[in-house]
């Protein structure tokens, strides 16, 4: 039987998310950059030549979606061992995609404004100030903001509107957008002097960084939603509807797999749902995936990266019951870790075999989990549906600290109470929960957004 809720849960735009109290507007001081009057790039305009990637150092900027172009979620920015939060500010609804991206001491974040998945004034991107959180710019969109990228002194985001922006980083001034066929959820992946994207109709795309000429297109079967990870060689993509592919920076398909999994009752085989962006580990692809309700083993299957044969699934011995993966783990020392879902539980596999290496409760359990974590050093930091961020350590899963982000009211270091072991679907009232990814910024402030509308900096005590 499917579980309440799933079902819904997999239907809504915005990067899919149930909908939330109305947020107030962003504050009327901030400055708003008119869209108009912007260049539409022609989309058949002679290919772009695409240059190697610019794939971020560890303890660089984090200019993309998990901090580099492998999407592993890991630098070697300072961890945190004090938890205090030196500010929040009010940017809006903050979804599974709307991860924000740091780069020269300022945070670009995308938003989803005062409603999920409709158009209001709250759509679209800001700059805050990493210092102070105070609003530099804002540029508004005309429908949900999604995914967000750095590079070369423009932010590029995409957006339930269907396009791509390209906007100076300075001003916020939009310098070209291009189209797609239809929504565009995914993760901006920029790689040289190309910017990959991806949209809901299954069409990979390529655009110039600085003008936004077409550069290829290629097209899968089924949705992208979490968008492109690529290595030194090769971009990968994966789809709702469980094809996954490698290609070459010029968009030429070096490999293509229809991906499955054991149906419920192990009789027979069917696809696998993705809805996160894959993460690279080495020689292996690992993809999380959706499935219906819980299983003996995790939501994660390993690809090899040559290939697209299946290298491992993830097993586990304890007979403990898992629930599907919608977010992108994040990776360090040979772990990949992520939020459990249809649990309070944060997981760590082992990249090289897929066996379980440690499950920890840190929260109530809950059925949803969307947000992606991500790792300074050896410190794991969390965001869970229950709104609080956990941060556990790496190698054993310990717990070192928590923090409530679930209520700008109520917002401090401490997590929630333990709830009944019964799981729920909903948070209680007055609590907002967390859906979108860690951010960690070079010198180490962990950025965390709420369901409630605000971006949260925490810091450490001790480097006051």
């Amino acid at each position: 039987m499917v579980p309440r809720g799933l079902v819904w849960l997999s239907l809504l735009g915005c990067a899919a998310c149930p909908p939330a109290p109305e947020a107030s507007a962003p504050p009327a001081e901030v400055a708003r950059v008119e869209l108009l009057p912007v260049q539409e790039v022609p989309p058949n305009e002679p290919p772009v030549t695409a240059a190697a990637p610019a794939v971020a150092s560890v303890g660089g900027q984090w200019s993309t979606f998990h901090g580099d172009a492998g999407r592993t979620g890991a630098t070697s920015a300072p961890a945190i061992t004090k938890p205090t939060i030196a500010w929040k500010s009010k940017v809006g609804i903050q979804s599974w995609l709307n991860g924000p991206v740091v780069a020269s001491g300022v945070v670009y974040v995308p938003s989803c404004g005062t409603k999920h998945d409709r158009s209001d004034e709250g759509d679209g991107v800001r700059a805050l100030d990493l210092a102070t959180g105070k609003v530099k710019w804002t540029t508004p969109f005309s429908n949900d903001a999604n995914g967000i990228a750095f590079a070369d002194g423009r932010v590029f985001a995409t957006s339930d509107d269907g396009n791509l922006y390209a906007m100076d980083a300075a001003t916020g001034k939009v310098s070209w957008k291009q189209k797609g066929a239809r929504k565009m959820y995914a993760h901006p992946l920029v790689l040289g002097k190309t910017v990959v994207v991806a949209d809901a109709s299954g069409v990979v795309r390529a655009f110039s960084v600085a003008d936004g000429r077409s550069a290829w297109t290629a097209s899968l079967q089924g949705t992208i939603r979490g968008g492109p990870a690529a290595d030194d060689d090769r971009i990968y993509v994966a789809t709702v509807e469980g094809e996954v592919a490698a290609l070459s920076f010029t968009g030429r398909t070096i490999w293509k797999k229809a991906v499955s999994r054991p149906d419920f009752d192990g009789k027979r085989s069917v696809p696998i749902s993705v809805y996160a962006a894959p993460l690279v580990a080495g020689d292996r692809l690992l993809v999380p995936f959706v499935r219906d309700t819980y299983y003996p083993v995790p939501a994660l299957v390993a690809l090899d990266k040559k290939t697209g044969e299946v290298a491992w699934r993830a097993s586990d011995t304890t007979k403990a019951s898992w629930g599907n993966i919608r977010s992108t783990p994040a990776l360090a020392r040979g772990l990949a870790v992520y939020g459990e879902p249809y649990s309070g539980d944060v997981v760590a596999v082992s990249a090289k075999t897929g066996t379980l290496a440690w499950r920890k409760t840190v929260g109530p359990c809950y059925f949803p989990q969307w947000a992606s974590p991500a790792i300074a050093t050896t410190t794991v930091y969390q965001p869970r549906f229950d709104g609080t961020v956990y941060a556990l350590d790496l190698d054993t899963g310990s717990l070192l600290w928590s923090v409530f982000l679930g209520s700008a009211a109520a917002a401090a270091p401490g997590g929630p109470a333990r709830a009944s072991t019964s799981c729920e679907w909903e948070p209680p009232s007055g609590t907002f929960a967390l859906f979108s990814p860690a951010a960690v910024a070079p010198d180490g402030t962990l950025l965390v957004g709420s369901n409630e509308g605000f971006l949260y900096a925490i810091r450490d005590r001790l480097s006051k």
